[in-house]
């Protein structure tokens, strides 16, 4: 009768005598009564559900081998044909040091272990196999003890030596397949648990060690020493209530930094309030901005309060200032030297207590020149700039980051212990990600979903990041030598945006509203890029 010795509760005979009771293996042993030494009866009493359950959860590459450690012949033979019947493969060992020898050259999965043997017993066998240190690398090896005798003492010191299960003496040949089998199949669990810590563990040892130097503040993780220097300048500027402006490539962070700022203010308590200037028409955001009283115009069926109002006490976000029409430019200039205003149709003044945070995609001083964005309101929002780099000039962010998103969309999958090849990892940090952080988090996001494996390879990136390496960073896009920095840069960053845009149409068969949720930005922001490059839906199929 097969038990687990970490569930065995010691009763007592009605001699007095103790005595081991019956357990289930995992839910999947039945109890029986004593059997008669592999007997037919059995076998009919055993439960097959379970016997083919466990067929098909052991791996079928090859034959698993099971080792029995006995003196008796006789044993040896009539274990032999059921253990061969059911598919395994049989090796004998006749006394201990023979057995040990076998384990030790890794012979075995599975290890049947007489209790009783002359020379060396069973207890000086396990003894031996858990403690020498020639065995470490089979200690994983099952091992199940075999005994017709009540020797509790020494089964209580096995238990403690780690022995899991022994059997009974007598048995049935059907009872012993299935505890091989439940066996097998319970250590193959537990070996790709293992490996999975192992390789949790590797994974926890390379995130430390791009910790140990490294900043997190408010979720925004970094090594490089110009975001160091960021998080510093937040903290400093978050106690005062002077108004920010922060400037940086789309996908860089900007209203992440706005929000660390308010968590960080006076103002923590408030309201963070959020509006994306170029997400709305001028009319429609202007109503939004400031409220209306009913009737102020067609559709105005009742007041409503504008986002001005309801970041009151709180911090005020304008996302993309310098796509701001320049008429509510000029009624936001009023507002923030006045901090009061009027809702649309109304004639009472409401006052307002707010902080502002700006942020643009645009050199701030080059929209002025542009005249895109007012100079009088750039010098009332620019109080404190704090300027974020892009990626390509951080990149020993992106192993940090990589290896964050993964963790993060790994775990939303519910795939576990993934990982970058080296070589992948290798094209992360050698593209020059002119998305920036969105887009490298997007990069890993669609690997996650798209992976089979746990380990994510070259195979697994995009099309443009697969490319050799001597192939140009920018994707393809060549940049005239001829031009100044800043100059290239914008023609670089028009180019990408004008391939990205292009592909994203297609991908989504032209769905403008599709496309910008991809692309984490707001309908109009795509219309205004479809214009601004002169595309329609025709010509961006055209050109794929």
């Amino acid at each position: 009768m097969p038990h687990i010795l970490e569930d065995v509760v010691t009763t007592s005979t009605p001699a007095g005598s103790p005595n081991f009771s019956s357990t289930n293996l995992h839910g999947l042993v039945a109890e029986h009564a004593p059997l008669s030494a592999l007997s037919t009866a059995s076998e009919k009493n055993a439960t097959a559900g379970a016997v083919e359950s466990n067929h098909t959860a052991i791996p079928a590459k090859a034959k698993r081998r099971v080792l029995l450690i006995d003196d008796d012949p006789n044993m040896h033979d009539l274990c032999r044909h059921y253990i061969e019947k059911a598919g395994y493969e049989f090796l004998s060992a006749f006394n201990g040091n023979q057995g040990l020898e076998s384990i030790r050259q890794d012979l075995a999965d599975l290890v049947l272990l007489d209790f009783m043997m002359p020379d060396k017993d069973g207890f000086a066998v396990f003894k031996e196999f858990m403690t020498r240190d020639e065995y470490r690398h089979v200690r994983q090896v099952p091992v199940v003890m075999l005994t017709a005798y009540n020797d509790h003492d020494r089964k209580r010191a096995l238990i403690d030596m780690g022995l899991k299960m022994y059997i009974v003496k007598p048995f049935g040949g059907q009872e012993l397949i299935k505890v091989i089998e439940n066996i097998l199949v319970t250590n193959l669990a537990h070996q790709k648990l293992r490996e999975q810590a192992e390789q949790a563990n590797e994974e926890a040892l390379l995130l430390r060690t791009l910790l140990r130097d490294s900043s997190s503040f408010d979720n925004i993780i970094a090594v490089n020493p110009q975001m160091k220097e960021i998080f510093e300048k937040v903290m400093k500027v978050a106690r005062t209530d002077a108004n920010i402006m922060i400037s940086g490539e789309s996908g860089t962070g900007k209203e992440l930094i706005a929000r660390s700022i308010h968590a960080h203010s006076s103002r923590a308590q408030g309201p963070f309030v959020p509006v994306d200037c170029v997400a709305l028409p001028g009319n429609l955001l202007e109503s939004e901005l400031f409220g209306y009283e009913r009737g102020a115009f067609t559709g105005a069926v009742n007041a409503k309060r504008g986002l001005l109002e309801l970041a009151n006490d709180g911090t005020f976000f304008l996302d993309e200032i310098s796509e701001l029409n320049l008429d509510l430019q000029a009624k936001l200039l009023r507002i923030l030297q006045e901090r009061q205003f009027r809702h649309l149709g109304g004639k009472e003044l409401i006052n307002v207590n707010i902080r502002v945070v700006s942020a643009t995609n645009r050199d701030p001083a080059t929209a002025v020149k542009e005249k895109v964005l007012r100079h009088d309101l750039y010098y009332r929002l620019n109080v404190i700039p704090i300027h974020l780099p892009p990626l390509r000039d951080r990149r020993d962010d992106i192993p940090l980051l990589a290896q964050f998103f993964l963790r993060k969309f790994a775990r939303n999958n519910e795939k576990q212990n993934m990982r970058f090849s080296d070589e992948a990892m290798k094209r992360l940090s050698r593209y020059a990600w002119p998305g920036n952080v969105r887009e490298l988090q997007n990069v890993v996001e669609r690997m996650v979903s798209l992976s089979n494996g746990r380990v994510m390879g070259v195979e697994d990136l995009p099309d443009y990041l697969r490319e050799d390496e001597e192939a140009p960073a920018t994707d393809g896009v060549m940049t005239p030598a001829d031009l100044t920095l800043r100059e290239a840069r914008q023609h670089w960053m028009e180019s990408f945006e004008k391939k990205y845009l292009i592909e994203l149409i297609n991908k989504y068969n032209g769905n403008i509203s599709r496309v910008a949720r991809k692309a984490g930005v707001h309908r109009m922001t795509i219309y205004r890029m479809l214009k601004q490059y002169n595309i329609t839906l025709r010509t961006a199929i055209e050109k794929i």
